[in-house]
């Protein structure tokens, strides 16, 4: 156990480790949901496929209440004006409502919504592993926090490596995908205990103290940043859940081998700005804008340019190479994968500028654009399933994530710009003085 806690820890290069790692754990996590449709596609069928998507999508829209969207914002306090002890506690307590809330959706699916008790025990288990999932990020957030990215990748890494192998292994092996989830629930578990709880005493100490009003202060701060959160993924899953609604589990498979390739476009643009967060926060804090805005930039650039060679492989090689991996004919659906990627790009987009508004510490407007595109995706989804069919759901997919990247670049904009008035006026106040 010591030398598994030694290779978390130890590095000759923190910088150089933290790209590394965090390449390496980004690339496994967008992957790892992926990774398990193939292989339940392969060992189980196209049904199994589509009720894993449909569980895997409830399991990510549960987790966000988990995580509550506190990890940036953790990450960025880089004056510790709150105790780890303070966001491991209100981790704690939004686990918990997690847990509730997940067992609430569980039995509403089986008594009401006409899930068989497999479908119910398959959505139940991978809320499971998202609620593990979330309680981790808490470790994950103060690793980076005290400039250890080395270290949170490597324990990411290492629980997703862990849970998804060895789900993977079971269902190839029993074709059991209840099984299969099963493991993946208790090994997540085992990773927990083997990773996070092993090494954080390095960097601080949990005190079992629920301070309420200092937990209540990140539930208020951090409520824009949930909820846009869990607008933005239950916008990225309407169309999932229209299919649900109105088609078959087949179609739902379907639909999801060609979405997975919109992760990718996040994934590689995550290799860039997430360890350039806490650069970002020192150069706001002291009011450096030109640098600022140079790394905003030259992030942008950075999306647009992986989100055209994106779609360039989705007219081209995209659907054989999608076929052949989840062992289904995709050819039809070239042109929706190539929606899928522009909308792909805008996704990256606004998970990009909705972290440096946070940076900023505006994110409490970034509601409103998470509740103009929710309406739109609520008001759009099942018509455009029911008369399109999957060619609607894509087409609604990037219209509503095209229009909430251009109101978070309004927002960033016009925020920026005041800030440099301040400066302006504050430098002009001084030189009168």
């Amino acid at each position: 156990m010591q030398k598994l806690k030694g290779f978390f820890i130890h590095s000759n290069n923190v910088v150089r480790d933290s790209y590394i790692w965090n390449t390496m754990s980004a690339t496994i996590f967008a992957l790892q949901s992926a990774v398990v449709l193939m292989v339940i596609t392969h060992t189980s069928g196209l049904e199994d496929a589509g009720i894993f998507s449909i569980a895997y999508a409830i399991g990510s829209l549960m987790f966000y209440i988990g995580e509550y969207g506190v990890r940036k914002y953790q990450v960025s306090d880089i004056n510790e004006e709150l105790t780890f002890t303070d966001y491991h506690s209100h981790r704690v307590t939004a686990c918990f409502i997690m847990l509730i809330v997940s067992l609430g959706y569980v039995a509403n699916g089986y008594f009401r919504l006409g899930y068989s008790p497999y479908k119910a025990y398959i959505v139940l288990m991978i809320c499971l592993v998202k609620v593990v999932e979330a309680y981790s990020e808490v470790y994950f957030g103060r690793f980076q926090q005290v400039g250890r990215l080395d270290v949170s990748a490597k324990t990411n890494f290492y629980r997703i490596m862990l849970g998804v192998v060895g789900c993977c292994i079971v269902q190839v092996v029993t074709h059991d995908m209840a099984l299969a989830m099963t493991v993946w629930f208790v090994l997540s578990i085992i990773a927990l205990f083997t990773s996070n709880l092993l090494v954080y005493k390095e960097f601080g100490t949990i005190e079992f103290k629920f301070r309420w009003g200092r937990i209540l202060k990140i539930f208020i701060d951090c409520l824009p940043l949930f909820l846009g959160y869990f607008l933005l993924l239950y916008v990225s899953n309407a169309p999932k859940y229209a299919i649900d609604a109105c088609m078959s589990d087949i179609d739902q498979a379907c639909y999801n081998f060609i979405f997975m390739p919109v992760f990718a476009i996040g994934m590689f643009a995550n290799f860039i700005f997430n360890p350039i967060l806490v650069k970002l926060a020192h150069r706001w804090d002291e009011g450096k804008l030109k640098p600022f805005n140079r790394i905003v930039i030259r992030q942008v650039f950075v999306i647009f340019g992986i989100t055209l060679l994106a779609i360039a492989v989705a007219l081209t090689i995209g659907c054989p190479v999608l076929g052949f991996l989840f062992n289904a004919d995709l050819h039809a659906y070239k042109i929706d994968l190539a929606i899928l990627m522009v909308g792909g790009g805008m996704l990256a987009l606004v998970n990009f500028f909705s972290v440096v508004i946070t940076v900023m510490r505006f994110q409490q407007h970034l509601i409103s654009g998470y509740v103009v595109v929710a309406i739109l995706a609520w008001l759009m989804a099942d018509k455009a399933v029911t008369q399109y069919g999957i060619r609607g759901a894509t087409v609604m997919y990037s219209l509503v994530m095209a229009v909430l990247s251009l109101i978070f670049a309004a927002v960033l904009i016009y925020f920026i710009k005041k800030r440099a008035r301040e400066l302006k006026s504050s430098s002009a106040d001084r030189s009168i003085s």
